[in-house]
């Protein structure tokens, strides 16, 4: 039996395979914060970061010459980052030029040169330190070209891009225009959080943010629950809830092929539910994957809380039904940590054993005691019970390998009839 998430059985098993992969020489990354972020540059050419997906953007109108964006910079900014990890937020970064030191346009536009590379964000995260730093002498000698030989840039096609004026200045004007147009827009910084205007600090930034998550994942839900009348519905189909005894070792009803270094094992773990307290029992398979740690976690025999509507369950077969909701919810209840920031993407379709399975990636980091991880979680139901898998390594910049390591794992399970009395 085990009670509360299953972190503490998790953290056991990670141990083990920590001390594995010491054995076998393989280390941790360090962290880098713009690792894996997407960047892009939207239609007036502003820069971006974070995935398309997010729910919430992050609006920032700064200038490289104000001291008061660099204070931003470093400060609420950097605080807003984990954020942008975990796909709750993107980023958009308006420039402007504000007169207070000298030097400032051309950073400005050397800085968009860098975004032209994908590597806009650690550009400016060169220069803003050295604005609060030195003021007026932030941009003196070789600054400029110093911080793009720092980030890795292609020094031709980067200056060659900063000694032309043409593409940024209509960049510029794009900027002082969307500047314009917003009533409340006073100076630099100025931040708008899904077009909303918020303080600039991190307090109110995060305050703001979440107002918007909370509202946009209520949509979400409703969009997903609302009932449409339906007069020649028949019952609803509801899954079987396996009754597990704590204290009792349940094998779940799958088979799957491990790679060498990988061990198994399976418990029942004592959920505080939304509406009650309930057995479910899991299983949880974890083991050394290119760059790290990988886990699956598998959820299985319990309850739909959120029963699609008979409509929607009339455009969706039958082992997709109800289960992203329900993934998302055992996700926070029971596989991450508790104090977790987690964000979750979009609803996909995955494949468990060829199987379709619905679900959505996820991040968790800022964790108080593990590592940052990310990965997806997929749900399905077989032989009339809910199964839910979650896949994540750690460290977190692993997943870009591992990901196709870990659903080639997937890819072997084998359902099997349950043994019944």
């Amino acid at each position: 039996m085990m009670t509360g998430t299953l972190i503490t059985r998790m953290a056991r098993w990670i141990v083990l395979c920590s001390l594995l992969l010491a054995a076998l020489g393989i280390e941790a990354q360090q962290f880098d914060p713009y690792a894996n972020i997407p960047q892009s540059q939207g239609l007036e050419g502003f820069p971006q970061l974070g995935y398309p997906s997010a729910l919430v953007n992050v609006i920032i109108y700064g200038a490289f010459d104000d001291p008061a964006t660099a204070e931003f910079w470093v400060g609420a900014y950097r605080g807003l980052l984990p954020r942008v990890q975990t796909g709750e937020i993107r980023l958009v970064f308006v420039p402007l030029i504000s007169g207070g030191i000298p030097g400032g346009q051309l950073a400005a536009r050397s800085a968009i040169c860098a975004g032209e590379q994908g590597k806009f964000w650690q550009y400016a995260e060169r220069l803003f330190p050295l604005v609060l730093g030195q003021g007026a002498e932030a941009y003196a000698d070789d600054v400029l070209d110093s911080a793009a030989r720092d980030v890795g840039l292609d020094l031709g096609q980067y200056q060659r891009c900063a000694s032309s004026n043409t593409g940024f200045a209509a960049i510029l004007e794009d900027a002082e225009q969307s500047a314009a147009r917003d009533a409340f827009f006073t100076g630099t910084p100025y931040v708008k959080v899904n077009e909303s205007p918020s303080l600039p600090d991190g307090e109110s930034l995060n305050f703001a943010i979440d107002v918007q998550l909370e509202a946009a994942n209520a949509d979400l839900i409703a969009e997903l629950t609302t009932p449409t009348p339906d007069p020649e519905a028949t019952e609803e189909a509801e899954p079987l809830v396996l009754e597990a005894v704590t204290g009792q070792d349940v094998p779940p009803p799958i088979t799957l092929q491990l790679p060498a270094g990988w061990l198994g094992g399976s418990d029942v773990l004592v959920l505080q539910d939304v509406d009650a307290i309930r057995n479910i029992p899991f299983a949880i398979y974890t083991g050394p994957v290119t760059g790290g740690v990988g886990t699956i976690v598998l959820l299985w025999g319990f309850p739909n809380l959120v029963v699609a509507p008979s409509a929607v369950q009339a455009t969706l077969p039958p082992e997709m039904l109800d289960l992203h909701i329900d993934g998302t919810r055992l996700l926070r209840l029971a596989v991450v940590e508790q104090g977790c920031n987690v964000g979750t993407d979009l609803r996909r379709t995955y494949s468990i054993g060829g199987l379709q399975a619905a679900g959505t990636q996820f991040a968790a980091v800022d964790c108080p005691e593990l590592p940052d991880t990310r990965g997806w979680f997929a749900g399905l139901r077989q032989y009339g019970l809910n199964f839910m898998f979650y896949a994540y390594a750690e460290p977190i910049e692993a997943m870009d390998i591992a990901e196709a390591e870990l659903q080639a794992i997937l890819d072997t399970v084998v359902f099997t009839l349950p043994e019944t009395d």
